[in-house]
């Protein structure tokens, strides 16, 4: 992933990392502290990304979301590892897909929920 500065990252290529600086790591864990660090991690860093916004440090931002996806891709790792999930990068298409489909009312500042379509 670091190899080609000039390649856009894919949400495939941060799972792909994190499992192998897992790995590589020796970080062996069994899914429950697995899921609580991973869980608790992303929370810490969406705090920090909250922080930096609210001290006007926007130099820090794209870092701290870095984070907060990285830590994100994590806990959809262990999903899919103990769970048998789907594939994120399918979710994260049709949640997009979802999304296109929902009309904003921008007097009440709010997005609809289609009546007959749901999120799958």
């Amino acid at each position: 992933m670091g190899k080609n500065k000039n390649k856009e990252i894919t949400i495939n290529d941060i799972q792909k990392w994190e499992r192998s600086f897992t790995k590589r790591k020796g970080i062996t864990q069994d899914e429950e502290t697995a899921i609580k660090i991973a869980v608790f991690k992303l929370i810490e860093e969406v705090g920090e990304v909250s922080k930096a916004i609210l001290e006007e440090q926007w130099d820090e931002v794209p870092a701290e979301v870095s984070d907060v996806i990285v830590f994100a891709c994590k806990v959809a790792n262990l999903a899919e590892k103990f769970h048998k999930t789907e594939k994120l990068n399918n979710v994260l298409q049709r949640k997009m897909n979802y999304c296109e489909t929902r009309k904003y009312n921008a007097k009440i500042k709010k997005f609809d929920k289609p009546k007959n379509e749901k999120f799958k």
